[in-house]
């Protein structure tokens, strides 16, 4: 039964009147309680509304780390530009720990290809020369420094990255920026010339990479291989970082 008190309808019920706006405003709000409760469930991975926000969202949301131990080798070949005389400084079989930080990937589309990017930043201590094809010794010199670079890496992946299995190829093209110095014997050329140098400068070079990553149940193995290459007063400067690890990886 309907009573009309002033501007608004109240239904009766046994004992009580409940003001029909009141009833309708309460529905209004439980359905929109409801939707928005599912619209949040929907979208667990808002878009975010900032360039800033944007970056932020990327370096956090998907992303991973891995933790490991391995082995790591390190290479710098000298070359001399006037007349091609080279040789070049090892470090080998050197057993390291590794805390690997990577982007989520990003897929084209519905296929297997994507991208994401490797960073990496390291120092190393050479003592050893390659007199012949894999074949080192001590001579008496060595070259240690730092060296960073930032890799887009294109790769394609069989498996499901979010459940922790998969297996991935890639290969990229990117910036880094190295300081070292020490001393080294040219042993490709006939004087077998022993020089010092010493690069201490911050401008970005070109940096490659390749990467090869295998993974059950986000227990598995990273091969990676990178570093810049650069020139200054008459020599090219070719650093190379090889690292194997096996490890966990944690996902955010």
């Amino acid at each position: 039964m309907l009573i009309q008190k002033g501007r608004q309808w109240t239904r009766a019920t046994q004992g009580s009147t409940v003001p029909i706006s009141d009833r309708y405003r309460a529905v209004i709000l439980l359905s929109a309680f409801g939707l928005t409760s599912q619209a949040a469930a929907q979208d667990e991975h808002p878009i975010p509304v900032s360039y800033t926000a944007a970056i932020w969202d990327y370096l956090t949301v998907g992303s991973s780390l891995t933790i490991g131990i391995g082995g790591r080798e390190a290479d710098l070949t000298v070359k001399r530009l006037s007349d091609n005389a080279s040789g070049k400084l090892v470090q080998r079989n050197e057993k390291s720990y590794f805390f690997n930080y990577s982007t989520r990937p990003i897929f084209f589309d519905d296929s297997r290809f994507g991208y994401d990017f490797v960073f990496n930043l390291s120092s190393f201590h050479m003592s050893q020369q390659e007199i012949t094809k894999n074949v080192y010794q001590d001579m008496g010199t060595g070259g240690s420094g730092k060296f960073a670079y930032v890799v887009p890496t294109l790769f394609y992946m069989w498996g499901d990255h979010r459940q922790g299995t998969y297996f991935k190829s890639g290969i990229g093209i990117g910036a880094g920026v190295a300081t070292f110095d020490g001393d080294i014997i040219l042993t490709d050329s006939a004087t077998q010339d022993r020089i010092h140098f010493s690069h201490k400068t911050s401008e970005l070079r070109w940096a490659s990479s390749v990467v090869l990553e295998g993974r059950w149940k986000n227990w598995g193995f990273l091969l990676t291989a990178a570093g810049p290459d650069m020139q200054q007063d008459g020599y090219e400067f070719q650093l190379s970082d090889i690292a194997l690890s096996f490890g966990y990886r944690y996902q955010f």
